[in-house]
């Protein structure tokens, strides 16, 4: 049976059980910080076992797209050299919210194994926690399995968790229930204590299925209590069941593997065996991996999932490069994947021209360092045996990985293959130390407590606060809740406050939190509100008070009066309606690949990220701002559709946001483009120029956005471009400061002598004719002094020395002067200059071929050891070299010491 029949029958089996069939969530999980990537099929059902989310249904169905790059049995070394590891899975599950349990979960499963796949029972083996009679009970007297191939596992007050899930260390919790598949004799282990399940790891016991039953709710301490709805949650390893089906020992035999590594053997022209097997199950495994991840919007870079990304990327090329493959190749193999898993996933087809560009890109890019790299590894190498050392430094690894693009573990297998390791605490010491300096990693929400309710006790899970900004900016609302909100940046205490409803918009979706006030009664007092932020109750607003302090003052108070700060709301409702016709103008202009990568929408500006793979052009930066511009002028309704089903916002066409995370129904802005002739013509039409998926606010009418500027458009990583842009007064504003800023202008230029481009052109020539005379009047003289102290050279330990500060206009002019002054000298010379470049504190050596080539000096040790003495370092080839200073007075000492240095290496 081919894999795609049997992901096929899996979702009809439980379709035909009233299930809801639902789409695989995106690999990218913006909603839960603390994934990378969705690693289970319950990721996306998450808030819903946790109460925070409702649906239309209580039972689900799905195959989900999983990554795992860590972890027990998921670490990426092991990929390609055993059966059953990978980065890229698919997991098959159906679920339960408080409808059917362990009977009906456990019968289902059995009977889609026995019946629907046709699976031998006899090769069956199930696995139960120790104290779960009810699902020993199932499993032996309603479904038959001998109890010889029942085992009781796990036990949680003595630390052993087999059999029994948590989400967390506290919250929903439950024991499980797993299917064993027994590959037979000939897959059996020598473990000491017995092959057999729960006893050993090895792939005889092959885990397919595990039902997990929810029903307590773990409390710190480890007390359990039971949960008000239980609920099921199971997952089925595809990849291990196809195997079993087309009755492979390997995973990389069945067909969801085969065609990825016959591509790579033909790619490569040698048969998959050995060595060469490996490499080419790691190709085809993180080809599938690339291909998913880069779909769902993760692009190769040097952080968070692009890392992971890149490191997945470079590992496959690299065992690419072991099969003698030089040139990009893995946007071949990635082909396959998607002629093999299109029709499964849709968006692979629909992405595939950018999924392969981006591929072959990073290939090009990794192809140009890789040799390089290994060139520099190699002098590690030799260094370590020299030194008899058999681990890589913390900074060397680091300097692979920063200058040459080797992530640390590519590094750890080519270490190891020559016998070494690496220090992987040092590398990650650099990390730490690199992020730091950049100052990537700060952390702006730390300090949040637990909420305070106002009057009596409320329990807030799954409570939502009700927002009412999109029709109106003030109201009264009735207080609920206070927490303490950490400090912000100027180390003023902060509280959160949460209302039974609010016309503030919390931070999300790109867009800025509204600022305002809050009036407690009618003439209490009045708090500003620095921010609103979205969290799981909805927008709560942030002020500067003492959380305690400002729930004593909140007591008794029957409702607050919420203003929302208007010009600054509408500010940014400009700038947010801007971008969405920015989108849309990039699309029209560049392309449909160009799809959203992120954005920032404040009362100052908007900033735009998008997925496009070189620089926008200036004649199609002008074409975009003037497309936007005009359907600005349009001055079309902006039309929000509330509460549309997640699909049919799809089937409209509604552009959503890749990762981004949407309930059942959504709210859809909607934008049309042509101007309307008549009063009465309808805002509905064929001339729809923008429609997306947005919880954010907007102007009513196009026309509301005002004057249109983009400041600038640059790259933010591989593939990734960004626009940062300004509407309305702010664009006003910028005009007329340039307004301004042209009227000075023509006070300093003349109207009669051609255009100001022209002129300030003429000036700029005219100004760099005059820097290269001058700089060459500057050589002269530098000549001319060095001519003077040519004729009486001091003697050092026997060569012919000459130090000297001289002024030069650039690098060039610099290493030019050393050049004469060295060949003047003819040999046993050694010429030492200082001199600022650009403010730049730099001091130069250079030494007469005789010395270089007969290896008696060396200039760049001489240099080195020189900026050393000063404050400063620095290196270069054999016969002439550089360094940097710290400051002008350092230029001084390293001339100073020289003689000395020059001395002491001679000599050695």
């Amino acid at each position: 049976m081919k894999a795609r029949e049997i992901r096929a029958r899996f979702l009809q089996f439980f379709a035909d059980k009233q299930h809801e069939v639902v789409t695989s969530s995106t690999l990218v999980p913006q909603d839960d910080p603390t994934l990378l990537f969705t690693n289970a099929g319950m990721n996306q059902f998450k808030s819903v076992f946790l109460g925070l989310e409702h649906r239309d249904y209580k039972r689900a169905t799905s195959v989900q797209k999983c990554m795992r790059v860590s972890g027990k049995h998921n670490d990426l070394e092991e990929v390609g050299q055993d059966a059953r590891h990978h980065t890229f899975f698919e997991m098959m599950g159906n679920w339960s919210f408080g409808d059917y349990y362990k009977r009906e979960s456990i019968r289902w499963g059995w009977e889609f194994l026995t019946e629907a796949m046709g699976l031998d029972s006899g090769h069956l083996w199930v696995s139960v926690y120790k104290d779960d009679d009810e699902s020993w009970g199932i499993w032996a007297d309603e479904i038959g399995v001998p109890e010889e191939r029942i085992v009781r596992l796990g036990d949680i007050e003595k630390g052993d968790e087999e059999n029994f899930w948590s989400m967390a260390d506290t919250g929903p919790c439950g024991p499980c229930t797993e299917i064993h598949f027994d590959q037979g004799e000939g897959m059996k282990c020598s473990h000491p204590d017995g092959c057999a399940v729960g006893v050993c790891d090895c792939d005889r016991w092959l885990e397919l299925w595990n039902h997990v039953f929810m029903e307590f709710d773990r409390q710190e301490g480890g007390r359990l209590n039971p949960l008000p709805m239980k609920s099921v949650d199971t997952g089925l390893g595809f990849e291990r069941l196809v195997a079993v089906m087309q009755g492979k020992k390997s995973n990389y035999e069945t067909d969801l593997f085969k065609p990825l590594v016959a591509k790579a053997a033909q790619l490569c022209g040698r048969e998959p065996e050995g060595e060469a097997k490996i490499s080419m199950q790691v190709i085809a495994d993180h080809a599938r991996a690339v291909v998913f991840t880069i779909a769902d919007g993760a692009i190769p870079s040097n952080d968070g999932r692009g890392y992971v990304v890149r490191r997945i990327l470079r590992r496959a090329a690299r065992h690419g490069h072991l099969l003698g493959l030089e040139k990009p190749f893995l946007w071949k193999v990635a082909e396959v994947v998607i002629a093999e898993m299109g029709e499964a996933y849709p968006e692979l087809n629909e992405r595939r021209d950018r999924v392969l560009e981006v591929i072959r890109k990073e290939e090009e890019r990794f192809g140009r360092t890789l040799i390089s790299g290994l060139q520099v590894y190699a002098e590690y190498k030799a260094s370590m045996s020299a030194e008899g050392r058999t681990e890589l430094t913390g900074p060397e690894a680091f300097k692979l990985h920063d200058t040459f693009g080797f992530p640390v573990d590519l590094t750890a297998v080519v270490a190891a293959e020559d016998g070494f390791t690496v220090d992987r605490e040092g590398f990650e010491a650099s990390m730490a130390k690199q992020r730091a300096q950049s100052g990537s990693n700060r952390v702006f929400r730390e300090g949040i407590g637990a909420w305070l309710p106002v009057d009596q006790a409320k329990d807030l899970a799954g409570y939502r606060s009700r927002f009412t900004g999109y029709t109106t900016l003030a109201g009264d609302a009735k207080p609920v809740a206070v927490r303490s909100g950490g400090k912000d940046e100027n180390g003023r205490v902060l509280a959160q406050l949460l209302c039974d409803q609010t016309p503030f918009y919390g931070e999300s979706g790109g867009q800025v939190g509204d600022s305002g006030t809050i009036t407690l009664g009618d003439h209490g007092a009045t708090f500003e509100v620095l921010t609103t932020l979205a969290v799981e109750e909805g927008s709560v607003m942030v002020v500067a008070q003492n959380a305690e302090k400002f729930q004593k003052d909140l007591r008794g108070v029957e409702k607050v009066r919420l203003t929302v700060d208007p010009s600054r709301r509408l500010a940014t409702m400009r700038h947010h309606t801007a971008t969405h016709l920015l989108h849309a103008a990039l699309r029209e202009v560049l392309g449909d690949h160009v799809e959203q990568g992120g954005s920032e929408v404040s009362p100052q500006r908007l900033r735009f990220d998008f997925r496009h793979d070189q620089a926008v052009s200036p004649e199609d930066l002008q074409r975009i701002e003037e497309l936007v511009q005009a359907k600005v002028l349009a001055n079309r309704a902006v039309l929000s559709h509330e509460q549309v089903p997640l699909e049919e916002a799809r089937k409209m066409g509604a552009m959503a946001l890749f990762g981004e995370k949407y309930g059942d129904t959504v709210r859809v802005v909607e934008i049309h483009g042509e101007p309307r002739l008549t009063a009465d013509a309808p805002e509905n039409g064929e001339d729809q120029f923008s429609l997306e998926l947005c919880g954010g606010t907007h102007c009513l009418h196009t026309g509301d956005v005002g004057m249109f500027r983009i400041l600038s458009e640059g790259s933010v990583s591989a593939g990734v471009r960004r626009i940062e842009a300004v509407a309305g007064e702010v664009a006003l504003e910028l005009v007329t400061g340039e307004k301004l800023e042209l009227s000075d202008l023509s006070g300093i230029l003349k109207r009669d002598k051609g255009s100001f481009v022209a002129q300030v052109r003429q000036l700029m020539a005219d100004k760099q004719k005059l820097v290269k005379e001058l700089a060459g009047i500057q050589q002269a003289a530098a000549r001319s002094t060095l001519d003077d102290v040519l004729d009486k050279p001091r003697d050092v330990a026997g060569l012919k020395v000459i130090t000297a500060r001289v002024p030069a206009q650039d690098k060039g002019a610099f290493l030019q002067l050393g050049d004469h002054v060295r060949d003047k000298l003819g040999s046993k010379g050694v010429v030492v200059l200082a001199a600022e470049i650009a403010g730049k504190p730099t001091i130069l050596v250079t030494v007469t071929p005789d010395l270089s080539e007969g290896k008696k000096l060396h200039a760049g040790n001489l240099v080195k050891a020189i900026a050393a003495e000063a404050g400063g370092k620095g290196g270069g080839r054999p016969n002439t070299a550089q360094a940097g200073l710290p400051d002008a007075p350092a230029l001084d000492t390293a001339l100073q010491v020289a003689d000395a240095i020059i001395a002491d290496q001679a000599e050695s």
